[in-house]
């Protein structure tokens, strides 16, 4: 509103209350300054008509413009993140294509009964690694897929030791998986480098804790070699002690890879195994329909290898199950194993391995225990406990007994695809004339998958 007719109206007060305070005799002024006042009243009233008129049609063009509809706002862009955008793209128009994979670091504490070391360590447990997967849908009823999956594993904790802090065995990709599958109504044929028949037969869980902790104890640290509690001297394969050093200064030892071969060192991946089945391999693999939770399953491998499996998946009430039992035939070794784990809604988990082989000479044999505990305790994810114990005989040498007691705790961040993880795990090796010190390990990490 404009500040004028408040002015142009003190004005004429002021001229008004002049007049008014004029003494008598300036009332007899001549009539020509009379005349002038007038005018200039006259005038101002002029002025105040004018700038009311103004002041109304104003007005009246706010309120035309406010009953006026206003345009749309713009819409609201998302704020940029740094999440890239989904690229993988098959190469044929009919198949889809899909990248996934992980990344399990960690680092691992070992103490051998005379010194703690520290390892920066691939997880073992679950490796690092990638996979792309082809899919094409030929009808409702046959389906047809790919598979290629390697792993990088930077010092796995099955390779380094106390006198190999670097336990690299290759610095490329591995092999996981290379092959091709067929899916029909009358069951599932595969080809080439995948899981045999057997394959994680000794390892159903359904604890959650896998990521750091299950039948397989040597994946944790297989690669740990136990020292003569009597002669602080690391031991051989035999339970003699080794050479420290020879005259170059470099440590006499063989791969420590915990695969239970090492020809030079007492590792814990000789005297602990889970017997199961026979991993992957290539091989030509069926694998029947589900029927009422069951699948069985047979596969063809090479040089006289051969195995068969028979798995159940299922829940009643508020019990959820899952088991699998296999017989694996090798030249001259049978072998026999089997798992179960059981999840209440409650979350509690019991789980049960066990696992042997029949070969000449010598019968080995392996059980496993486990209890478990999932709670939501907050909108991260789950947090999962389990402690679990394991018993291994005649592994190594007639004779062995080895036993491990571990525990752990997984935490899930399910908006990161990410379980964050510490386990420990006590090993005990008792041969008959050895008094072998206790090795125990300690594993902190975390694994992203993507």
């Amino acid at each position: 509103m404009s500040l004028y007719p408040r002015k142009s109206s003190a004005l004429l007060v002021l001229v008004v209350g002049a007049l008014a305070s004029l003494p008598a005799q300036a009332q007899t002024a001549s009539a020509t300054e009379l005349d002038e006042l007038k005018r200039l009243i006259q005038q101002q009233q002029q002025q105040i008509e004018a700038q009311s008129r103004l002041l109304q049609q104003l007005q009246t063009r706010v309120q035309q413009l406010s009953q006026r509809p206003r345009p749309a706002a713009a819409p609201v862009q998302p704020a940029a993140t740094s999440i890239p955008p989904k690229v993988a793209q098959s190469g044929s128009k009919d198949v889809t294509l899909s990248l996934s994979g992980q990344v399990n670091r960690a680092a691992l504490i070992l103490n051998d009964g005379e010194s703690t070391k520290l390892f920066n360590v691939d997880n073992d447990n679950s490796s690092t690694r990638v996979r792309w997967d082809g899919r094409a849908k030929v009808s409702d009823d046959f389906k047809i897929g790919t598979r290629i999956e390697v792993q990088f594993e930077s010092n796995s904790t099955v390779d380094v030791s106390q006198l190999d802090d670097r336990g690299v065995s290759a610095n490329n990709f591995t092999e996981r998986k290379l092959e091709l599958w067929f899916d029909t109504a009358l069951g599932k044929l595969s080809l080439g480098q995948g899981d045999t028949a057997s394959n994680q037969s000794a390892e159903v869980d359904l604890s959650g804790t896998n990521v750091v902790a299950y039948s397989s104890v040597i994946d944790l640290a297989g690669g740990a070699i136990f020292r003569n509690g009597t002669t602080s001297n690391l031991l051989g394969a035999a339970g003699t002690d080794i050479q420290d050093r020879n005259g170059n200064g470099k440590l006499q030892l063989g791969s420590g890879n915990g695969d239970g071969n090492d020809a030079a060192a007492l590792t814990v991946g000789r005297v602990f195994t889970n017997f199961d089945g026979l991993s992957r391999d290539d091989r030509l693999r069926y694998d029947t329909p589900k029927f009422a939770g069951f699948t069985a399953s047979a596969s063809a491998i090479a040089d006289g290898r051969w195995d068969t499996a028979l798995r159940f998946g299922g829940g009643f009430g508020p019990l959820k199950v899952a088991a699998a039992v296999a017989y694996a035939r090798r030249p001259g070794i049978d072998r026999v194993d089997g798992s179960i784990s059981l999840l209440h809604a409650s979350g509690l988990s019991l789980t049960f391995s066990s696992g042997g082989d029949d070969r000449t000479g010598r019968d080995p044999f392996n059980w496993y225990v486990k209890a478990g505990y999932r709670a939501k305790w907050w909108a991260l994810g789950e947090t999962r406990f389990s402690v679990d114990y394991t018993e291994s005989r005649d592994i190594a040498v007639n004779g062995d007994e080895a036993t491990s007691i571990g525990g752990a705790i997984v935490q899930y961040l399910d908006k990161a695809g990410t379980e964050v993880y510490v386990g420990a795990r006590n090993y005990n090796l008792d041969r008959a004339g050895l008094n072998s010190e206790d090795i125990f390990a300690v594993l902190a990490g975390a694994r992203v998958k993507f």
